[in-house]
């Protein structure tokens, strides 16, 4: 038996030789292929090592699946033990009572090497359960193990067994050969009782046993070198030798991962500036157009994926039924990658991005001319969920924008949509395509004086922050009343700040992370030579992607900022008490509310806390959080410049998001980014009009729910209950409101959290103008907890108002005609003509006309009565005549309020406001907005039908018919995801 095992082992281990060494050589030749890696990769070598030592022996990336992550910690102990194992099992070919030298009897190495068998059988028969439990022929594409190379796996999971439990079967046979000094189970105090069981007395026998499992050993060894050695592609095998390489090389000495700032766009390992593009050579490559463009640290991340499946388990994309799986990229470039560089028919040629069939394979599709299908590059919403979840620190963020940044700067192919995005921030600053005049419009009607730095400020070093509005906190409607509520809680803590005003240009994040690097570069120097020019070093932001941006990326530009978000700040200053949350009256009913993690904050950022801590102190709420949340919250679709590309495949993203966070039963869903708010309003204003979501549900930002509790002096009781068959709004909230304090006014229902109250008209008034005294009104329905008290008996509903609609003079109730109502137009009073010109003379007084329809002038005069055609602007108004019916269409968002019936169509921010009997109120309506004063008239003239909003984020559906909802018949909730319950769930 000796001799065998002897001509055995040595022949298999030449063997293993023969084909190990070629194939490491073959693989550093791949890897070799690749691009120059920046220097940074070796910088800081000691805290590299500590990194990597903690994420491979610690297990601190694993551990994030917590029982996966110890039961995986129990076999690769294992395996570095049974590698010294091995080692031994050649001296006891010769000697089968060989023990290591000094520690071969000391009884912790003992107890562990028996401990660590046991443990180690015990975690792989755990993971081999786990992974039938959630095979894909159960669970399809939510297993995230779907698409991986089950037969490697499944040779790596049995063969770890066979190592395992042969740990203990070897000692068995030494406790029975040892000496009577050493045969006690205080040396083996396991394999003792399998010695006993399973092995007689005598000595030669188990010489021959330990002969035999010595061998036994070597050979599970060394044909596990040779199939790894036959298959360079065969992740899961080889990451136990190149996962130390790829964990110590990764992007950050910190020991961070590669989210934050993305990596530079890079040339032969150099950083590419637009100063650099006349030296580079016409050949050079923009990007990654080609395997070999990636850099060698990218091949290495090919080379060590394991098919875990755990990033393609976070991805959004993967989970909203499109091609995108992090796992499966790297997979398919792993495999394109050693088969072009063996030289493979078919793949030597093939493009790397390209076009395929729809349905089709997406990755290395068979008979095609190319690697990957570019609705796997530009599904991409770069939310960092595979890099945070990846425990061999690969980088698919970097790898995917280096490949957009080809498609976009060399082959000049991307999505149709990006087209205006790109042009409107080379030309205006903005991807909204708007002008730059406009980014103060957010600050008109404020209290108190914003400053702008240029104009009232010469630098910023005699303020405390530099106020980042964004281009979304400037231009974006629900953005801005985050720009507004920051504004206020600043002024009101006594932090002074400005604004850059017209110098503030976009940071140019959409840019880069759609791919093109250079718009971004142009912009980011313009904002860097402003910051220098007016000497900002303090930041505050509240779009998460500007914080990220200026905190991580513009360093690149020389300069470094102290930045901070909004939440950051705001908490600060109440845990300091310079901003006092006020408790509500007692019988306010609580509300609750959920947190939407933000990637670009949190996972970017690790920003959890913060936010957090600033809802936990807002007096009179109830906090409930999301089953994602955290590191694995779930993205609301807007990122990678995603906000601006059309989601034409599988499920909307924000759409899974917004039926996640209206399951937890929330009222207010709470979110820290402007991008966040509009794809999670969206989301949830489609959830209501399919009555999926209740009514009173709305998306707020941080600070405006604290901005609420601060002014809560004048918070409202608990809400009264609808009065049956009362119309249910489309995005209203529920909240409380004030005591009746005087008779015969009815309460708005559908009032906001954060409605201001309404106001006697003045002349030429401002939304923002303070309200006369007025005698309260009775209580609201279906107030919001926050809402501050109306000055005055509520008027009836406009729909089709505008968020900066001043309230107009009570009039009679008039019939309404069709037409498209002007941007500037003036409160009309009567019909206007259709299609009337600007310089048309007056005409002539006339009787009241019947309804006409047609398209005003963008600077007509308020009519007076019914005009004829063409009529003009300066023309002078003609008498007064009896009420005609009013034009209906889309009404601007300056329109002054109308006296009678507006038309459908409503803005997104259009205040909603009472009016008796109760009237339905129009989709498309806002939750924050102010009711404007106005006559009462039946419900039946003031009921409208919607038609599509002209607001950029509007969600446009089709007009659904809703019956009339019982009084108290809430409506149904989608159910919560089952928590795990099993020890293999997860």
């Amino acid at each position: 038996m000796q001799i065998f095992a002897l001509v055995a082992s040595l022949a298999l281990t030449l063997a293993a030789l023969f084909v190990l060494v070629p194939a490491v050589r073959s693989m550093l030749r791949v890897i070799r292929m690749g691009q120059p890696a920046s220097p940074s990769r070796t910088g800081d070598p000691v805290a590299r090592t500590v990194t990597m030592l903690k994420e491979t022996v610690l297990h601190t990336r694993m551990l994030q699946w917590t029982w996966v992550g110890i039961m995986h910690w129990f076999v690769f102990a294992a395996f570095l033990f049974l590698s010294t194992a091995v080692v031994g099992a050649y001296v006891q070919l010769f000697d089968p009572e060989w023990a290591w030298p000094i520690v071969g009897h000391w009884y912790p190495f003992e107890w562990f090497s028996e401990f660590i068998g046991a443990l180690s059988t015990v975690g792989i028969i755990w993971l081999i359960v786990y992974r039938q439990k959630h095979h894909p022929r159960s669970e399809g594409r939510k297993s995230r193990f779907f698409g991986s190379t089950f037969w490697q796996a499944y040779f790596v999971e049995y063969l770890a067994l066979l190592e395992g439990a042969a740990i203990l079967f070897i000692r068995g046979a030494e406790y029975r050969l040892a000496d009577d000094e050493h045969a006690t189970r205080a040396h083996f105090p396991l394999s003792s009782w399998l010695g006993e069981a399973l092995y007689p007395a005598g000595q030669g026998a188990n010489e021959n046993l330990v002969y035999f499992i010595a061998f036994f050993k070597i050979a599970l060894a060394m044909v596990w070198l040779i199939v790894i050695g036959r298959n360079l592609t065969m992740g899961i095998a080889w990451h136990r030798f190149t996962a130390w390489f790829n964990i110590w090389f990764k992007r950050e000495s910190s020991g961070r991962t590669a989210l934050g700032a993305l990596k530079p766009l890079a040339v032969d390992g150099k950083a590419i500036t637009l100063e650099d593009l006349d030296d580079l050579d016409e050949d050079a490559a923009l990007g990654v157009g080609s395997i070999e463009n990636f850099s060698w640290k990218g091949l290495l991340d090919f080379t060590t994926c394991t098919e875990c499946g755990r990033c393609q388990s976070q991805c959004p994309a993967w989970n909203t039924q499109k091609p995108l799986s992090p796992k499966l990229l790297m997979k398919g470039l792993r495999e394109h990658t050693y088969l072009k560089a063996a030289g493979l028919a078919g793949h030597t040629d093939r493009a790397l991005i390209g076009k395929g069939d729809a349905g089709g394979e997406s990755y290395n599709p068979e008979g095609a001319d190319f690697v990957v299908d570019a609705d796997v590059l530009w599904s991409c919403t770069t939310c960092g969920a595979c890099v945070e979840q990846c425990p061999v620190d690969i980088e698919h963020v970097d790898h995917i924008v280096d490949m957009r940044r080809y498609q976009v700067l060399i082959e000049s192919n991307f999505p149709a949509e990006l087209n205006q995005v790109f042009k409107g921030l080379e030309t205006r600053g903005n991807p909204w395509n708007m002008a730059a005049s406009a980014r103060m419009d957010w600050a008109k009607g404020l209290p108190f004086e914003v400053r702008e730095v240029g104009k009232d400020l010469e630098s910023l070093e005699s303020v405390d922050w530099l106020f980042w509005v964004g281009c979304a906190g400037a231009y974006e409607d629900r953005a801005k009343k985050t720009t507004r509520a920051v504004a206020e809680l600043l002024h009101m803590a006594g932090v002074s700040f400005g604004v850059l005003g017209n110098n503030e240009t976009c940071t140019g994040d959409s840019a880069r992370r759609a791919g093109n690097e250079f718009v971004y570069q142009a912009l980011a120097q313009e904002n860097v030579e402003t910051f220098k020019e007016f000497k900002v070093k303090k930041v505050v932001a509240t779009c998460a992607h500007c914080f990220n941006t200026l905190k991580n990326e513009y360093k690149e530009f020389g300069i470094e900022l102290e930045v901070v978000h909004h939440t950051q700040l705001l908490n600060r200053l109440v845990r300091e008490g310079r901003l006092k949350p006020v408790a509500p009256e007692p019988g306010t009913s609580t509300r609750s509310i959920t947190y939407h993690d933000p990637c670009y904050l949190g996972r970017h950022n690790q920003v959890y806390s913060p936010p957090r801590e600033l809802l936990s102190a807002l007096p009179g709420a109830s906090y409930v959080e999301m089953e994602r949340n955290s590191e694995r919250s779930f993205c609301c679709g807007a990122g990678g410049a995603r906000m601006w590309m059309e989601e034409s495949l599988g499920e909307r993203i924000n759409m899974n998001r917004s039926t996640e966070a209206v399951g937890t039963g929330a009222d207010q869903i709470v979110v820290g980014c402007p991008f966040c708010r509009v794809m999670l309003s969206d989301g949830v204003t489609a959830l209501q009009a399919k009555s999926e979501a209740r009514e009173e549900v709305e998306v707020l930002d941080v600070a405006q729910m604290l901005l609420a509790s601060v002014k809560a002096g004048e918070t409202a009781t608990e809400p009264e209950k609808a009065p049956a068959g009362a119309p249910n709004a489309s995005a209203t909230a529920a909240a409380a409101a004030t005591p009746a304090a005087a008779s015969g006014a009815s309460g708005a229902i559908g009032t906001s959290l954060f409605d201001e109250a309404p106001a006697k008209p003045v002349p030429d008034g401002s939304l923002f103008d303070q309200p006369a005294a007025e005698p309260t009104a009775p209580a609201a329905t279906s107030a919001s907890l926050f809402d501050e008290p109306p000055a005055e008996a509520p008027a009836k509903p406009t729909t089709g108002g505008s968020l900066f609609d001043a309230p107009a003079p009570e009039t009679p109730p008039a019939p309404t005609t069709t037409g498209t109502t002007s941007l500037f137009d003036e409160t009309p009073t009567e019909t206007t003509p259709p299609s009337s010109s600007l310089f048309d003379p007056p005409a002539p007084e006339t009787p009241p006309a019947p309804t006409t329809t047609g398209t005003t002038s963008l600077f007509d005069e308020t009519p007076t009565e019914t005009t004829p055609p063409s009529s003009s602007l300066f023309d002078p108004p003609a008498p007064e005549t009896p009420p005609a019916p009013t034009t209906t269409g889309t009404t601007s968002l300056f329109d002054e309020t109308p006296t009678e019936t507006t038309p459908p169509s409503s803005s997104l921010f259009d205040a909603p406001a009472a009016e008796t009997p109760p009237a339905p109120i129009t989709k498309g309506t806002s939750l924050f907005d102010i009711p404007a004063d106005e006559a009462p008239e039946p419900a039946a003239e003031a009921a409208a039908k919607r038609t599509p909003s002209g607001s950029l984020f509007d969600v446009e559906e089709e007009p659904v018919a809703r019956p009339e909802p019982e009084a108290e018949t809430a409506p149904e909730q989608q159910e919560a995801p089952e928590k795990p319950k099993g020890l293999f769930d997860l």
